[in-house]
C-alpha cells in the first residue's frame, strides 16, 4: 500500500521510480504445443475444437475410460442412464442396436 503512494507521488511530480520492482511470473499455462506431423514440423489444426482435443486427449481418453468402467461396474447402460442387461454393458434398446450394426459390417465384410 505504502509503495502505490509511493509510485503515485513520484509520478505526479515527474519524479522516475530509481529500484525496479522484480517481474512476477504468470501462473497461465502457455498453449504454444501443437501437433507434429512425421518429419517433426508443426501442423496447424483446422479448427479450435481439433486444438483442444488433441492438446488435451490422454486427459480426455482418461476420462471416458474412467466414465465407461463406472457405468458398467454400477449396470447402467455405458450409452445412455437406464438399467443394462446382466453380464452385458448395454441396455435392451443399445444391445439391439449393437446387433443390427454389427450385422451390417459382417455383411459388409462378406462382399469384399
Amino acid at each position: 500500500m505504502v509503495e502505490m503512494f509511493k509510485k503515485l507521488l513520484n509520478k505526479i511530480t515527474g519524479k522516475e521510480d530509481t529500484k525496479k520492482s522484480p517481474k512476477r511470473k504468470s501462473n497461465k499455462k502457455k498453449t504454444t504445443k501443437q501437433g507434429t506431423k512425421s518429419k517433426g514440423t508443426k501442423t496447424e489444426f483446422e479448427n479450435r475444437f481439433q486444438k483442444f482435443y488433441h492438446l488435451n486427449k490422454t486427459r480426455l481418453n482418461k476420462e471416458r475410460r474412467g466414465n465407461y468402467k463406472t457405468k458398467a461396474k454400477k449396470g447402467s447402460c455405458v450409452r445412455c442412464k437406464r438399467k443394462a442387461k446382466p453380464g452385458i454393458v448395454f441396455c435392451d434398446y443399445h444391445q439391439n442396436k449393437q446387433k443390427e450394426y454389427n450385422a451390417k459390417a459382417r455383411k459388409k465384410l462378406k462382399k469384399k
